[in-house]
């Protein structure tokens, strides 16, 4: 055979189809992967959420600032006692804190019958200006506190409001 008779038909003896051009794939997402990432992001957020619980976070510091109310109070209650000496007589005696009559009354023209007038406390050189108010209890006289005293000399300041099944009280022998 001659050269010129070989040519690329002689030589390719089964048809080869052409080679399509690739053509670039379409670079836009699809419905379905933005479904897909929308999901986790949305899983991811719950997850975190459960986690935080902002609730829960919201009910301790609540319980943290009623916890710094009645140490302040019982902190000038004490103070006051280390001045003049005595427990001051508008402290009930009473063993259990909470009880009619043991609650506190709010710094100001509030009628505080039935309730237990702190203002001795505004007229030391650490004076407590204004009472401090549980931050969820609504009351008109009163502050959501409770003050007593035991026949041993010991107050007691609580906060019978808390939260989460938490008791916070406070107490300190005065004598």
């Amino acid at each position: 055979m001659d050269q010129a008779a070989r040519n690329v038909e002689t030589i390719n003896f089964v048809p080869v189809k052409k080679e399509k051009e690739k053509t670039p794939k379409n670079e836009r997402f699809n419905i379905l992967e933005i479904l897909v990432v929308l999901s986790a992001f949305v899983v991811m957020g719950l997850l975190a959420l459960l986690a935080i619980n902002p609730s829960k976070e919201a009910a301790e510091a609540r319980n943290m600032k009623r916890t710094a109310d009645i140490s302040a109070i019982l902190t000038h209650v004490s103070a006051y006692n280390n001045t003049f000496g005595e427990i001051p007589e508008q402290i009930p005696k009473d063993n259990a804190c909470v009880n009619f009559g043991n609650e506190i009354c709010k710094s100001g023209p509030y009628d505080c019958s039935d309730l237990v007038d702190m203002s001795f406390l505004s007229g030391e050189s650490e004076e407590l200006i204004v009472m401090p108010q549980d931050p969820l209890y609504i009351s008109i006289n009163g502050t959501g506190y409770y003050i007593s005293q035991s026949e041993k000399g010991v107050v007691t300041v609580c906060a019978p409001h808390a939260e989460r099944n938490e008791k916070i009280s406070f107490s300190k022998l005065m004598y």
